[in-house]
Order: structure tokens, then C-alpha cells, then sequence
């Protein structure tokens, strides 16, 4: 590289807009060490704290996201973005960079917009489906828009600048589902089960509510244990969320069936191998997991998450045969039991789902991110070497 290139990342509040951005910069460094890598996020996201212990420098703005309801902080929001787009002017000069990438949220908002005015060169990842608000504005002046989805590109009006790629997977999860898989025939499943306190003969469902875990897919899952005590081959690997963490591990004790309860996974390239169905929310990265280690799932969407777009990840599963879905509206412990013990009982249903998971996944997508960064650079007249 003849020139130290700097890059901005702008994206956060979220884990779901600020780990497709680590997963970028860390690949973005490892093929170029000598590069320069910034993060713009606000203090009150997730970025706060996850940024800083990857080794890159974090700059903040004050931004807030528009109420989707009646309240009166909506007459805020006007200020909100103009104070912001002023703290990204000084950050955009400050730094000079010669690439801006935003995935997507109202934190990468200001930043890449200024980027593109100033004529830096932009590149937007979104991860969803159904494309939230600023990314498609964003899609008008960007020069690059990596989609996760070809469902996506009808909802933009400016086709010329959009491809789709797929949403990048976190390096612990594809190169350790990968090596897991090569150990298989040593032991590598069993161990793992062992790890989780489960049985190598038993069928097991990963049920997986998220980071924070979700109450309606605990609550419903609660509601239905007594079905599970009729199946004698079945268990539950069953990630809470801290909040909920006691008050399940308590109320699971009176039952025989093998259920391992855990607040939190750290090494979930080991949870999804030991998973023959995983029950789940419909957010992007999870799914884009799961799709990675070629999973079958049961997915339950968030159904508040903005612009329904869970329920849209949920549905290009489905069509690709990868997924079975309940709306939350439906939930109880009966019908989501239904499902998990039908899906279980049918070998080649289950078969054909995790073949079609491993379709639909794009393992390389992070690589193919850094390459179309690489390429904006390049038409800039930067020499790139690795």
C-alpha cells in the first residue's frame, strides 16, 4: 500500500449494526496492518463497549433514532441530527479518511451522508431484508450498497450501486463451526456435550432468544415443558438472558427432562454444533449464523423490531426452505411444542432444512465486503498490497 489508508466505520447502537462492522475492520487489518481504523458510534450503544477492546479508535455523536410512536422527544430529533452532522464534519476533517462504510442504523446517518457530499468514497452494508430508512436515503448518494438479501433491491429506486453479498459472519463462528467439523469424527460433538452437561443419544434443541435473551419465547417454552417430560429423547440447551436466567433455572428443577440452562453462550460455534434445531428470533446476524453452520430453525420474529424487518428475515428463510416460523401473536407452550416435535420426528424434513440452510449461506461474505472496499480504494488511485 502506497499511502496509510484510513477508514471510518460508522454504525452501531446495536449488535446487529455494530458486529457486521467489526467483522469488516477486522478483516479489513488483517489484509492491511498498516491501515488505520476509526468507529463513530454514540456512548449510549453497544459500540462502548465492544469497540474499544478490538484495538480501534472510537469517536462519538450525539444522535437518537426517530420515535416510531406520539412523544414528545420527537421534536428533539431535528436537533439531534443537525448537532450531529456537525460533530461528523469535525470528525470527516480530523481524520481525512479515505473510505467511509456505514452499516446501516441512524448512527451511520450523518456520517456517510457528509462522506459523499465531501466525495469520500461510501460503501453501505445492510443486513436486513426489508432495508431500514437510512439506508435506503443513503442508497441516492452512496457509491457502493451491499445487500444480505435479493429480496431487498425492490425497495430501492437506484439500482446501478446495489449487490448483494450476505451478512458477515464473526471469524469465531465460521472458522470454528469449520474446524469443529473436522474434528467431528474424534469426538468433537461429544465433547462439546459433555461442555453443556448434555447426552450424546438425545436430540437437542438450542433455544436462542437473542443476547438479552427474549421473555415471550422463555415464557412460552415454560408453558409447554410438561409435553417435553412425554419425549424421552429430546433435551434443551437454553440461553435465558441474564434477566430471566434464575428465576427459568429455579422453575426447570421439578422436571426430569435434560435441560442445560445458561444466561449467556460464549462459544457458540460449539452451541450450534451440538444443535439438531434451533429455536430463535429472525435478527440478521443470527440468522446468517445459522445459515453458516447449516442449521435447520423454528424462528419466532421480535415483532417491534423496526419496520417489521425480523418477520422479512424470518420469510427468506422460509422460502428457501431453511425455516418453519410462528408469530409471536401465536405463541403459547402447545403450538411451539407442535412444531419442535414434528420437525424432530421427521429425519428427512430436518434434512432437507439444514441442506437448504447451508444453501442460502455465504460464508465468504466478509471477504467479498472487503473486496468491494478494496475497490472503491483502488479508484481512488491507491496501490493496495497486502
Amino acid at each position: 500500500m502506497e499511502k496509510k489508508v484510513k477508514v471510518i466505520f460508522a454504525g452501531g447502537g446495536t449488535g446487529g449494526h455494530l458486529f457486521p462492522a467489526i467483522a469488516m475492520a477486522e478483516e479489513f487489518k488483517k489484509r492491511y496492518p498498516e491501515s488505520e481504523v476509526f468507529f463513530v458510534g454514540t456512548k449510549r450503544g453497544l459500540e462502548a463497549k465492544v469497540v474499544l477492546k478490538r484495538g480501534f479508535k472510537l469517536y462519538y455523536i450525539k444522535i437518537k433514532g426517530i420515535k416510531r410512536r406520539l412523544d414528545f422527544k420527537i421534536f428533539l430529533f431535528p436537533f439531534y441530527v443537525l448537532l450531529s452532522l456537525l460533530q461528523s464534519y469535525q470528525i470527516l476533517k480530523g481524520i481525512s479518511p479515505d473510505l467511509v462504510v456505514g452499516t446501516g442504523g441512524y448512527v451511520s446517518f450523518p456520517v456517510v451522508f457528509l462522506a459523499s457530499l465531501k466525495n469520500i468514497p461510501s460503501l453501505i452494508q445492510e443486513q436486513n431484508s426489508y432495508p431500514g430508512i437510512s439506508t435506503r436515503i443513503l442508497s441516492l448518494w452512496a457509491d457502493r450498497v451491499c445487500l444480505a438479501y435479493p429480496e431487498s433491491i425492490k425497495y430501492f429506486t437506484k439500482k446501478k450501486n446495489l449487490k448483494v453479498i450476505g451478512n458477515p459472519v464473526r471469524e469465531d463462528i465460521s472458522e470454528g463451526f469449520i474446524e469443529d467439523q473436522e474434528i467431528e469424527k474424534e469426538g468433537g460433538k461429544k465433547n462439546s456435550l459433555k461442555k453443556f452437561n448434555l447426552e450424546s443419544d438425545k436430540k437437542t434443541v438450542f433455544i436462542l432468544g437473542g443476547s438479552q435473551g427474549s421473555k415471550a419465547i422463555n415464557d412460552a417454552l415454560l408453558d409447554g415443558l410438561d409435553l417435553l417430560e412425554k419425549e424421552k429423547d429430546i433435551q434443551i440447551l437454553w440461553q435465558t438472558g441474564k434477566s430471566d436466567y434464575l428465576r427459568i433455572k429455579d422453575m426447570v428443577k421439578v422436571y426430569k427432562s435434560k435441560i442445560s440452562v445458561l444466561s449467556f453462550i460464549e462459544n457458540m460455534s460449539e452451541a450450534y454444533k451440538v444443535s439438531d434445531l434451533l429455536v430463535s428470533r429472525a435478527g440478521a446476524l443470527t440468522l446468517a449464523e445459522i445459515l453458516c453452520c447449516g442449521k435447520p430453525a423454528l424462528l419466532i420474529p421480535y415483532p417491534f423490531a423496526a419496520s417489521d424487518h425480523q418477520r422479512h428475515n424470518a420469510e427468506s428463510l422460509k422460502k428457501g426452505g431453511a425455516a418453519e416460523i410462528i408469530l409471536q401473536k401465536d405463541l403459547n407452550g402447545r403450538t411451539l411444542f407442535k412444531i419442535v416435535l414434528e420437525l424432530l420426528k421427521d429425519e428427512q424434513r430436518l434434512k432437507k432444512m439444514a441442506e437448504a440452510s447451508k444453501r442460502l449461506s455465504q460464508p465468504e461474505a466478509t471477504s467479498y465486503l472487503v473486496d468491494e472496499m478494496v475497490n472503491l480504494l483502488s479508484k481512488r488511485s491507491f496501490h493496495m498490497n497486502a
